[in-house]
């Protein structure tokens, strides 16, 4: 058995890191939530002032931004395929049929 221990180190990593990115987002919106549930004048009035400044965003201020982050996304999802291509070749196959990579 053929073990890589970059791509190994690299998925590890990458779960890792993506479970502790969620953890931390969740505990977030947690917060947030509590906070804002609470009962008095303040907290209502911080609520009314997110939803008024929620209501108030305009999709031209943001179209731009939005649209940058769906092409990078994008390209990201190319360049994960094209890795997952390239990692599938042979580099020993050759067009005559050769298995053995020669020098000359």
């Amino acid at each position: 058995m053929h073990v890589d221990f970059f791509d190994f180190f690299r998925y590890v990593l990458g779960t890792v890191v993506s479970i502790y990115a969620t953890v931390v987002t969740l505990q977030s919106l947690y917060g947030w939530y509590v906070y804002l549930s609470g009962q008095g004048r303040y907290y209502s009035l911080m609520r009314r002032y997110i939803m008024l400044q929620g209501l108030r965003l305009r999709i031209k201020a943001f179209g731009g931004d939005t649209l940058i982050c769906i092409l990078l996304t994008v390209a990201m999802i190319l360049l994960l395929r094209a890795h997952q291509l390239v990692a599938r070749m042979d580099p020993f196959a050759h067009s005559d049929g050769r298995r053995i990579a020669t020098t000359r």
